[in-house]
């Protein structure tokens, strides 16, 4: 009986490990991310850059002044959240709401801190800065994000 039960352990831990789909390395997500932001990029012909975070921002409006939010500053903002397949995730729905930058996901602080007061535009976060492969409520894992922001004003 004690060989069955160890083999029956055994087996349980070997198939248990098993998974049908390749764990990918957070190098080789980010890979897949940005070869999918720039194909979006090029779908809608968007100009822009990416940051030093692997943000990609497309400017509508650059803002006034040489300003820009800092980690501690609290930013008011209208959004709109979607996947690359457009369906919305989350909105301000056309109302400004403010928050610290701190408080929200790396690729949204990395973005804030090029834009000026008044900027506006479209910010596509590869999903190491944004809600990883666990993904959160309705956001799966590993998923692009993009956002249409317009940083209203801020405060250091």
């Amino acid at each position: 009986m004690k060989k069955w039960a160890l083999l029956l352990a055994v087996g349980f831990v070997v198939f248990s490990g098993c998974d049908n789909e390749p764990v990918l390395s957070p190098a080789e997500q980010l890979a897949i991310d940005i070869q999918l932001i720039d194909q979006y990029v090029l779908d809608n012909n968007l100009s822009g850059f990416y940051t030093d975070g692997d943000v990609f921002i497309s400017f509508d409006d650059e803002g006034t002044g040489t300003a820009t939010p800092e980690s501690t500053s609290t930013v008011e903002v209208v959004y709109r959240g979607t996947f690359l397949n457009g369906e919305e995730f989350d909105s301000s729905k056309g109302l400004s709401t403010e928050f610290a930058v701190y408080q929200v996901i790396a690729g949204w602080q990395d973005a804030l801190t090029h834009f000026k007061k008044g900027a506006s535009g479209t910010v596509i976060i590869p999903s190491k800065h944004a809600y990883g492969p666990r993904g959160r409520g309705s956001i799966p894992g590993d998923a692009v994000l993009i956002f249409e922001l317009e940083l209203l004003d801020f405060r250091n």
